[in-house]
């Protein structure tokens, strides 16, 4: 699908999900080291977090994949 879609998909460099060469490790490595530099430097680190485990749960599947086909 990604083969087929990539040249029209565009994101951000800083999503780390769903991309080529990325992965969760990525993203946990950069939420670590985010968080030790601001404690390091003697200030807070706020985090959201949204879990979307269920967000599809409802979609009818074949109309979405017709969507993304054409």
């Amino acid at each position: 699908m990604l083969h087929k879609c990539e040249h029209v998909l565009q994101s951000d460099d800083l999503q780390l999900g769903f991309k080529k060469n990325s992965s969760c490790s990525h993203a946990l490595f950069v939420l670590t080291a985010t968080i030790e530099h601001f404690i390091t430097h003697g200030s807070y680190a706020y985090m959201a977090s949204l879990d979307a485990t269920k967000a599809f749960d409802r979609v009818h599947h074949v109309k979405l994949f017709q969507k993304l086909i054409y």
